[in-house]
């Protein structure tokens, strides 16, 4: 039986949740060796409606579900918002501390306010970019922190316009076959 694994997200502002990972520590591989990220999927108790970008246009799509990987290694962790037949809503960078393990299967990470929402045509966003200045005005947020989360935003944007200039306006064609992962957050 595969053990039990644990996670919990904690806010600058001391709020936190914690919630079992259904998944686990998956190999990735890339140009520089294979990556071990922690991978969670689930489910919502609802689906939403949202107009999601796609390389054919504007379509109206029912969110259903989302995947999550986690980085020990990044200042970020990566949700691929979903359909119910799989298809991609979008993804949603959250910027955070890297990923690290408090205990034995327990692990934790810091919401750092900012995020990147990028559509399934490369459109990106940047979001919540005034709560990460009030939190870093605040000093809840460190320099160095919020100089690191700023480094990881540019880096994962290019790597975004990278993907694009090779597969064209469809961030779907830069996956990795076997993780379903995309490329694009390896590369950042």
């Amino acid at each position: 039986m595969a053990a039990r694994i644990f996670y919990r997200k904690e806010k600058l502002r001391g709020a936190c949740w914690e919630y079992q990972v259904a998944g686990g520590w998956i190999a990735v591989p890339t140009d520089d060796g294979p990556r071990r990220l922690l991978h969670h999927r689930f489910a919502f108790y609802r689906a939403r409606e949202v107009e999601v970008r796609t390389p054919n246009g504007t379509e109206r799509l029912s969110r259903t579900g989302a995947e999550q990987w986690f980085f020990p290694d990044r200042w970020f962790s990566l949700l691929r918002f979903t359909t119910s037949d799989d298809r991609t809503v979008g993804y949603y960078v959250n910027f955070s501390r890297p990923l690290i393990e408090l205990r034995e299967n327990y692990y934790r990470d810091l919401d750092l306010e900012l995020d990147l929402w990028i559509e399934p045509d490369g459109t990106a966003t940047e979001l919540d970019r005034d709560e990460f200045d009030a939190e870093l005005e605040a000093e809840r947020l460190t320099h160095e922190w919020a100089t690191a989360v700023d480094e990881a935003c540019a880096k994962v944007a290019r790597a975004v316009e990278m993907s694009l200039s090779q597969v064209g306006p469809d961030i779907e064609q830069d996956r990795d076959p076997a993780t379903g992962i995309p490329r694009f957050i390896l590369r950042a």
